[in-house]
């Protein structure tokens, strides 16, 4: 019987220590090359949104010398968040090989890290700036891609 038990017990333990539950190296990779490819995309957004409101700015529609300066602010914030985006990818490594599996995956989970963070300042800069082109009547990427499928 009590062999039976540490018997047991020490297959559960096996079962357990069997059951991987944090994700490989090439799992957590490929998930960054996935936020990578999204924020691409995003990236488009962020230029067409930025050369929006520059022309704005370059027109008679502001409404107020501090709204030239929002926008101006808004500009900047876009353009900080495409180059967090370029120095992003330019310094990862997609080849990286550490000396084992866990030097692998600490390096691709230190990139996601970074490239959430990317994507955080997307998210942010995109929203100000959807509601500032909204303010001023100009269609967005978002909107636009919704009105041609309408069609």
């Amino acid at each position: 019987m009590k062999n039976t038990i540490i018997l047991a017990l020490c297959l559960i333990v096996f079962l357990f220590s069997a059951c991987k539950t944090e994700p490989d190296s090439k799992a957590v990779k490929k998930e960054v090359l996935n936020l990578h490819d999204k924020l691409m995309i995003d990236g488009g957004k962020v230029m067409s949104n930025k050369m929006k409101l520059d022309s704005i700015l370059k027109s008679s529609k502001l409404k107020s010398p501090e709204e030239a300066v929002k926008i101006r602010t808004l500009i900047s914030s876009l353009s900080q968040a495409d180059e967090s985006m370029m120095d992003w990818m330019h310094l990862f490594n997609d080849d990286f090989k550490g000396k084992n599996e866990q030097e692998d995956l600490d390096y691709y989970k230190s990139e996601m890290v970074k490239v959430r963070q990317v994507e955080d300042d997307y998210i942010k800069v995109t929203r100000a700036s959807d509601s500032v082109l909204k303010e001023y009547n100009v269609a967005t990427v978002a909107k636009m891609n919704m009105e041609h499928h309408k069609h």
